[in-house]
């Protein structure tokens, strides 16, 4: 894990400084509708999902016309009803212009456990995720976005009691945000 977040990190630094005259920077914000996938000796369940919000800052880098990586750094508030867990993420998105204006994106994200409804003991400090999605952005450097997450780690700690539970995020978020 060390070696591939070391990597990421420079393969950020080289595209930033490779591309300088092609680098913004914005602030994002929006709602995640999130809930909880629970599967327990070999049975799935989801609670009742939750409505909160996300909100952070980005760094897009232009790779060429059409390509572009986008890092960010968001606060993000997930999970169910009466089991909202907060995180840190580290969303790491390609995106591809289709049209002027009007992008898909893809990448993978790391999260660091902030806090959780009703403590965090339990639960792992990280949880990795895939993010799908796309964005339009209109005059002025303001951008709305939609963008779907798969929590792909077990967040639960290993417990020899429940040596078969696992526990995954997965959400839709809704956002606008702002490049200057």
């Amino acid at each position: 894990m060390k070696k591939t977040l070391i990597l990421l990190v420079a393969l950020i630094a080289y595209g930033t400084n490779a591309n300088a005259q092609n680098v913004t920077f914005g602030v994002k914000a929006g709602a995640n509708f999130s809930n909880l996938k629970v599967v327990f000796d070999g049975e799935g369940a989801s609670p009742d999902g939750a409505t909160s919000l996300y909100v952070g800052g980005l760094v897009d880098v232009g790779i060429s016309e059409n390509f572009h990586f986008q890092p960010e750094l968001l606060y993000s508030i997930e999970g169910a009803q009466d089991a909202e867990v907060s995180y840190v993420n580290v969303p790491l998105m390609v995106k591809y212009y289709l049209v002027e204006g009007f992008n898909i994106q893809a990448g993978p994200q790391i999260g660091i456990l902030a806090d959780a409804e009703g403590g965090t003991d339990g639960l792992k400090g990280t949880n990795f995720g895939l993010n799908f999605g796309a964005a339009f952005e209109v005059i002025g450097g303001f951008f709305a976005d939609a963008r779907y997450n798969l929590g792909v780690a077990n967040i639960a700690e290993d417990d020899p009691g429940f040596s078969d539970a696992k526990l995954r995020t997965k959400g839709f978020q809704l956002g606008v945000g702002y490049r200057f």
